[in-house]
C-alpha cells in the first residue's frame, strides 16, 4: 500500500505523460507489445539472471511490509508499550500473554513473547538487536535490487532501439516495415525510460525513507520490551523511546501527556480499544481515548 505522496506522484506523472500524448496524437500510437516484450521481460530475465529466486521473493516480502508503514504513528506504538509496561508493573510480566497474539507487528509480538517465557535481559536484547540487523539487510537487499531494475529498464530500451533499427534498415525500401522498425525502435526507450524514471528508482528511494522509519520503529520496540523487563519506570521508557519520534511529533506527544491527569482510567480504556487501535494514527487515537 502506497503513501499518499507517492500514490499522487504516480497518478500526477502518468496522467501528464498520458495527458500530452492524447492532446497531440493518439494512445494507441504508443502501445507496442513487442517493446513490452522486449524491455519488460528483459528486466524480468535480467533480476532473475542476477538475483537467485530465493532473493526475489525476499526483496518482494521486505517492499510490500515496508509499504505497510507509510501509515504508522511510532507515538501509538509508545502509547501502547506504554499501557503494557503499566500493567506488567501492577500485574508482572505473565499478564500479557493473553494479549500477544493480537499484535499486527511480529517483531514485537516475537520480543514480548521471550520474555513472557522468562528470557535474559543480555539474551533478549542480543536476539532483538541480530533481528534488527538481519532486517536491514533485507532492506538493502530490496534497495539494491530495484536499483538494478532502473538500471536495467534503460538499457533494454536502448537494445529494443538497436533491434528497431535494424528491422528499420532491414527492409529500408518498405514503407510500411519502415514505419513498424522506427516505432519499435523509439517506443522501447519511451518504455524504458519511464520505467526506470517513474517506477523502480522512486520506488527504491521511497524504500530508503521507510526503511529509517522501520529502523526507528523497531529501536522503539527494542527499548519497550528491555525497559518492560526491567520494570523501569513508564515515564523513564517514554523519554528513552521519544529518541527516535520527529522533535514535532515528540513535542505534540509531550504536551499532550502533561495535561493528563489520571493515567489509570485512561489505560482501562485503551486496553479495551488497543486491538483495533494498535496500527491507526495517534491523533485519532487521542480523540478516542477522550471519548470513548
Amino acid at each position: 500500500m502506497l503513501d499518499r505522496s507517492s500514490s499522487i506522484g504516480f497518478i500526477l506523472g502518468f496522467a501528464l505523460i498520458i495527458g500530452a500524448i492524447v492532446t497531440q496524437g493518439s494512445l494507441s500510437t504508443f502501445m507496442s507489445f513487442s517493446s513490452v516484450l522486449i524491455v519488460v521481460g528483459g528486466v524480468i530475465a535480467a533480476t532473475a539472471i542476477n538475483y537467485s529466486f530465493a532473493k526475489i521473493k525476499i526483496s518482494f516480502d521486505t517492499t510490500l511490509s515496508l509499504m505497510k508503514l507509510s501509515s504508522i504513528d511510532l507515538r501509538t506504538d509508545m502509547e501502547l508499550l506504554s499501557m503494557f509496561a503499566r500493567r506488567v508493573r501492577r500485574n508482572g510480566i505473565l499478564v500479557l500473554d493473553g494479549d500477544l497474539k493480537h499484535l499486527k507487528d511480529e517483531y514485537l509480538k516475537n520480543g514480548l513473547q521471550l520474555a513472557v517465557d522468562g528470557f535474559k535481559e543480555e539474551t533478549l536484547e542480543s536476539i532483538l538487536k541480530d533481528e534488527i540487523q538481519s532486517r536491514e539487510k533485507q532492506v538493502e537487499l530490496s534497495i539494491m535490487l530495484l536499483n538494478s531494475m532502473a538500471n536495467y529498464a534503460p538499457a533494454f530500451g536502448m537494445i529494443g532501439t538497436v533491434v528497431g533499427m535494424v528491422l528499420m534498415l532491414q527492409n529500408i525500401s518498405d514503407p510500411e516495415s519502415l514505419g513498424a522498425g522506427l516505432s519499435v525502435a523509439l517506443i522501447t526507450t519511451l518504455y524504458g525510460s519511464i520505467l526506470a524514471n517513474m517506477f523502480f528508482g522512486p520506488l527504491a528511494g521511497k524504500l530508503e525513507y521507510l526503511s529509517e522509519l522501520d529502523r526507528n520503529r523497531k529501536e522503539l520496540f527494542r527499548i519497550g520490551i528491555i525497559s518492560i523487563v526491567e520494570g523501569v519506570n513508564p515515564r523513564i521508557m517514554e523519554k528513552k523511546m521519544l529518541i527516535y519520534v520527529d522533535p514535532k511529533s515528540r513535542a505534540e506527544y509531550l504536551k499532550h501527556h502533561e495535561e493528563l491527569s489520571i493515567l489509570k482510567k485512561r489505560d482501562e480504556k485503551f486496553y479495551k480499544l488497543w486491538i483495533e487501535q494498535q496500527d491507526k494514527e495517534w491523533e485519532n487515537l487521542k480523540e478516542v481515548l477522550a471519548t470513548g
